[in-house]
């Protein structure tokens, strides 16, 4: 199977040297490529600037720094046809800053004001960028969500559209090693999670039979 994965944060310019960003190692979905690799399938792996990297020999690796730029190497990817599967793990940024500055800011203003505004939702837009569309996985991060604060955000995804399956964590569990952090996994019109993967091994054991067998 041809899979395309997104993996790590996005960085919105500030200036020519500062951006914005969020805490996503991309350690997860470089795990999940180097899986889908070793397994036998044909990858392609969207990273961020700055994240951890597939080791993995025979995967196709390419890098973005905004919103924008993922959105575009999505698209270009996708337009050329025949990914059977995404899996979006990318933390892409909610808000971006409305005007990137030439140069350099000062360093020694006594305040500086940004005034953000919201990036696009790529999520629901894949589909429709490949002539057959594939099978599309995404992610969702809350932080201290209860259960059904959690399953509400999940719905939330599923609602706007393009996602046939939704991978679930939560900030506070972040910190568990990766052998001990817990996936929720939903398929469209669950009300809770069809499957709890314990670890990143688990979830890549998941997310290879879902890509084989859907």
């Amino acid at each position: 199977m041809k899979v395309l994965v997104t993996a790590g944060a996005t960085r919105e310019p500030i200036d020519a040297v500062r951006f914005l960003s969020n805490v996503s190692s991309g350690a997860t979905g470089a795990a999940i490529a180097e899986h889908l690799a070793v397994s036998g399938h044909e990858v392609t792996l969207l990273h961020g600037e700055g994240s951890v990297r597939a080791s993995a020999g025979g995967i196709i690796c390419g890098a973005f720094g905004s919103t924008a730029q993922l959105a575009a190497r999505l698209e270009s990817a996708l337009c050329s046809g025949g990914f059977d599967a995404v899996v979006h793990a990318a933390a892409v940024a909610d808000y971006r800053p409305e005007t990137t500055h030439a140069g350099k800011l000062s360093s020694y203003a006594d305040a500086l004001a940004l005034r953000l505004v919201p990036t696009p939702k790529l999520l629901p837009l894949l589909k429709s960028w490949a002539p057959q569309p594939p099978r599309v996985l995404g992610f969702k991060l809350t932080a201290g969500a209860d259960a059904a604060e959690r399953a509400a955000a999940v719905g939330k995804l599923f609602a706007g559209g393009g996602a046939d399956a939704v991978v679930h964590n939560d900030m506070d569990e972040l910190g568990s090693a990766g052998a001990g952090r817990t996936f929720r996994v939903y398929r469209a019109g669950d009300s809770a999670a069809a499957t709890h993967a314990i670890g990143v091994p688990a979830l890549c054991a998941w997310i290879e039979s879902w890509v084989r067998l859907g």
